[in-house]
């Protein structure tokens, strides 16, 4: 059996937790996070990431619950 493009309608938590960190960067950031970064800025400076593109999967990571923004 292939599998699609995504895994959203998949009844699995495999499958699930891979359709919200299963991007590269997505993937990078949350291992930074793990390693004790916490600022928007030494994530760019440690990851190299476009800021659109690391303003976006925080955002998403964000919204699912996996990060949460603090002041």
């Amino acid at each position: 059996m292939a599998l699609g493009k995504d895994y959203a309608r998949q009844q699995c938590s495999i499958a699930r937790a891979l359709e919200v960190v299963g991007e590269r960067w997505t993937l990078l950031v949350v291992r930074d996070a793990f390693y004790g970064v916490r600022r928007y800025s030494d994530f760019l400076a440690h990851l190299g990431v476009p800021r659109a593109v690391l303003a976006a999967r925080l955002q998403a990571l964000v919204e699912v619950g996996v990060l949460e923004r603090r002041r």
